[in-house]
């Protein structure tokens, strides 16, 4: 996994670890030298794993996320359990738990009176955040209080929110093959629920969630809901071994580009698994990763009228 596993950004991480290793400390909070040491301890072995694949420095994340929060227990209110407030969001952000980094950042900007630049570290990366889990609403609302702190970073969030795809509009048409060799025509599937999920057999969140993808397939299948399938794999025997294994009947389309790829670039994919459900319409109707939200939407839409306006 050389872009991380979901998002892609070596040498970003690298800049915020190093950026964030140099915080003021916020009103209130005393400081510790004994904390501080064992943060920036911390601090340096994460930085060393951006140069890592995500597969291999998962127990590394892990063990940095034990030791943040015995810091923090051990060091409550002093600055650097509120650093390591922060380098937990930041842990849970490289290995794509987008909610709980939320979380995390939120609760850093909960402190109230910190470092103005501490802040806008925070803002910048919760933003991220919100953008890969496609919520443009809340992160706009985000990058608008970073604007009156640092406009600079606001503003490097301009192109990366407008070309996401979002709910509500038309989805993006494509008209390719297979890696079997079978058309696949967007514009075809109007008429019918569309779901696309966009995934990797080297992704390890992508083949826990599959049974449940699978499920869906099962559940849908027959009854007006096109599935397909768009790998992110380098190598098609991956995907092809995988396909044979696991009975998969659903179109799956490869180039073996990566995020590069047609596809994902089309639709601005900056993590998997990402579904994408289209109404038959092929406006966009949920983006996200819950099998169980999949589930809710499409039988919604399923009970609609095909003469029934997508908005009411």
């Amino acid at each position: 996994m050389e872009k991380r596993k979901y998002l892609v950004c070596t040498a970003m991480i690298s800049v915020f670890l190093l950026w964030a290793g140099h915080t003021a400390p916020a009103g209130e909070l005393k400081r510790d030298p004994n904390a501080a040491k064992q943060l920036e301890i911390i601090r340096k072995n994460l930085t060393g794993l951006t140069e890592m694949k995500v597969k291999d420095a998962k127990k590394y994340y892990e063990e940095a996320l034990k030791n943040l929060n015995t810091l923090i227990d051990k060091y409550a209110k002093t600055d650097e359990a509120l650093q390591a407030r922060f380098y937990i969001g930041a842990v849970y952000y490289e290995i794509n738990n987008f909610k709980d980094a939320i979380t995390s950042f939120d609760t850093v900007l909960q402190q109230g009176e910190i470092d103005r630049n501490f802040k806008a570290r925070t803002l910048y990366f919760k933003a991220k955040s919100l953008i890969a889990l496609g919520d443009i609403t809340a992160a706009k609302e985000t990058v608008s209080e970073l604007r009156q702190i640092e406009p600079r970073a606001a503003d490097s969030f301009g192109h990366e929110m407008s070309g996401m795809v979002r709910v509500g509009m038309e989805a993006p048409l494509f008209n390719v093959v297979d890696f079997r060799g079978t058309p696949v025509d967007l514009s075809k599937y109007k008429g019918n629920i569309t779901i696309l999920n966009f995934w990797a057999t080297w992704a390890d969140t992508c083949l826990q969630e599959f049974p449940k993808f699978k499920q869906l397939y099962s559940k849908f299948k027959n009854k007006g809901v096109q599935f397909i399938g768009i790998s992110l794999d380098d190598d098609i025997e991956d995907l092809r071994g995988f396909a044979k294994q696991e009975t998969v009947e659903w179109p799956q389309i490869f180039d073996g580009k990566r995020w590069k790829g047609m596809l994902p670039s089309l639709y601005n994919i900056q993590m998997i698994p990402t579904i994408i459900v289209l109404d038959r319409e092929n406006k966009v109707r949920y983006i996200g990763s819950e099998a169980e939200s999949v589930t809710q939407i499409v039988t919604a839409l399923l009970s609609e009228s095909k003469d029934l306006p997508l908005f009411r």
